[in-house]
């Protein structure tokens, strides 16, 4: 037998127990078969043999991405990106130019809106947002995606009056008693569950997602849920077709935060790990609370900004133990959205619930984001053996306005390096499309926790570049139980690889993001090949 695929001359990052780094790697049709030096594996090389000259190179297993929003990024492509915006002025400038092409009654959206960006400091407010139509509904998404700002269209449609109640878990923003047309968290959801694309719409943005997130070395991603309750059946549909390379772990997620979506997948013995190599079911999700920047995240005592302001829980503990007691019973993976301390607690204490009412072996329960963890709740989640999904890229865009909105509790965030020192098994995922979804911005982030700025956030948080690279590629198939068929690159594993411009292993820590990308490889198959091609 001779190989299909071998790559030779390199610098093969195996991320195996050991992290050892070999020359070359031999692949047969969709598996890796042998990483040895040059001389071993030239054994594999027969006449069909695609071989592959790195050069030096540095060759590693394909980046998982363990949380992000895989339709949600494909829909902005359909949006109007308002992260450039530096005034309320430009927004509206740049809603009317979509507006004029848009039907009459269709709709206007905007996404990646900072608030803190823009001159006026706010969010805009209905009667700006009416300037640019009235006949369209319009809005737009603050960056962290927990906030929206709607036109009086919007609101209609949403069935938002002067005389609504704000929704469990959600905030209709009014001053003097008027809405102000900011709706935040669960209540943002009265109106964007009102805006509905079309099927076309939907295949075409997953189709760009992938295409962007395989350019970046993503070979695999964990799905955290996205726009409208057909959700899950687009991203099986999309799955299926042969185009489509993405493998997909895709959560059971309840939006609105009821256990309706949990319940009826339950129903129908829709369990974690159903599924094959390319899509899989994974764990089933609530949402806790909000973001910081937008000063919604759940915490234990008041934002620096604004001391008497603790953040929107959506659940009561009760509630959301009785919630997860069926998925955990049923032999799921649970999980939840958790931001701030008093939401990252809430999930420790429902897992700890389930965990000593209910025992169940290997469980792998996860925490997503976890972003605020002081060193008490660190060691709770070490006896738990729950799983933990960080986004260190998040301190690269946001990393300043978390030190203005909660102070020193900043250097609690994403503390990779003492879940490592305690055992906790940490994945890592961009939340794309909140920030920046290239891997190597987020192994530079876990490496530096250094902001665009320059601040550095917690020094002593800092890992090293090897537990960097084991957080975006082992341990996110771990979190998906998935670390016996991919993660590293070892015999009898998939094929999926990255190949990057340079080593990496000699790449001064601030400059990793800028490394280029030169192949990426799913399945045994080069998805992506940078125009400056490899040598062949």
């Amino acid at each position: 037998m001779k190989a299909s695929l071998v790559y030779t001359n390199g610098e093969i990052i195996t991320v195996d127990d050991v992290f050892s780094v070999h020359e070359a790697v031999a692949v047969v049709d969709n598996k890796i078969v042998a990483v040895g030096t040059n001389e071993e594996i030239k054994t594999w090389i027969g006449v069909e043999t695609n071989v592959i000259d790195l050069g030096g190179n540095s060759l590693l297993p394909g980046f998982i991405d363990a949380h992000l929003h895989l339709l949600n990024f494909g829909l902005t492509k359909v949006s109007t990106n308002l992260k450039p915006c530096k005034s309320i002025d430009e927004v509206l400038e740049l809603l009317k130019a979509k507006a004029e092409l848009t039907p009459e009654g269709g709709w206007v959206r905007g996404w990646a809106y900072n608030d803190n960006n823009v001159a006026e400091n706010r969010m805009p407010n209905r009667k700006e947002l009416d300037s640019v139509s009235t006949v369209h509904p319009i809005y737009i998404q603050r960056s962290c995606g927990h906030v929206i700002a709607a036109n009086s269209k919007a609101l209609e449609l949403g069935g938002i009056t002067a005389e609504s109640p704000n929704p469990e878990g959600g905030e209709i923003e009014r001053v003097d008693g008027v809405v102000t047309g900011v709706l935040k968290e669960a209540a943002r959801m009265l109106v964007i569950d009102q805006d509905v694309y079309t099927e076309q719409e939907v295949f075409s943005g997953l189709h760009l997602a992938a295409k962007d997130y395989m350019q970046s070395g993503i070979t695999s991603v964990h799905d955290m849920g996205g726009k409208g309750s057909d959700h899950l059946l687009y991203l099986q549909k999309v799955a299926k077709d042969a185009d489509f390379k993405l493998r997909i772990y895709a959560s059971i997620v309840s939006f609105d935060n009821s256990s309706d979506a949990i319940d009826k997948t339950l129903d129908a013995s829709i369990l974690t790990g159903l599924g094959n190599e390319r899509f899989k079911i994974g764990p089933s999700k609530l949402f806790l609370d909000g973001s910081i920047t937008g000063q919604t995240a759940a915490m234990s005592e008041g934002y620096v900004t604004d001391p008497t302001n603790k953040g929107i829980l959506y659940k009561s503990q009760e509630d959301v133990n009785a919630i997860m007691e069926r998925p955990h019973n049923a032999g799921c993976q649970i999980t939840a959205h958790a931001i701030g301390d008093g939401a990252v607690e809430m999930m420790v204490s429902c897992i700890e619930h389930v965990v000593n009412e209910f025992p169940r072996e290997n469980h792998r329960h996860r925490i997503e984001h976890a972003s605020v963890c002081n060193p008490e709740l660190v060691e709770r989640i070490k006896k738990l053996n729950a799983v933990i999904v960080i986004n260190p890229a998040f301190f690269y865009d946001f990393g300043d306005e978390y030190v203005k909105y909660i102070g020193s509790k900043a250097e609690w965030m994403f503390p990779s390096q003492s879940y490592l020192e305690h055992g906790v098994k940490v994945a890592a995922g961009s939340d794309s499309p909140i920030t920046d979804f290239e891997p190597l911005l987020g192994i530079q982030e876990i490496v530096t926790r250094k902001t665009k700025n320059g601040t550095v956030i917690g020094e002593k948080e800092c890992s090293s570049l090897e537990d960097a690279i084991r957080i975006f590629t082992i341990n996110g198939a771990y979190a998906s139980f998935e670390e016996e068929i991919k993660g590293s690159i070892e015999p009898g594993k998939l094929a999926d690889f990255v190949i990057l411009e340079g080593s990496i292993l000699n790449t001064i820590p601030d400059h990793i993001k800028d490394i280029p990308i030169k192949q990426t490889v799913i399945n045994g198959e080069i998805v992506y090949e940078n125009p400056v091609a490899v040598k062949k």
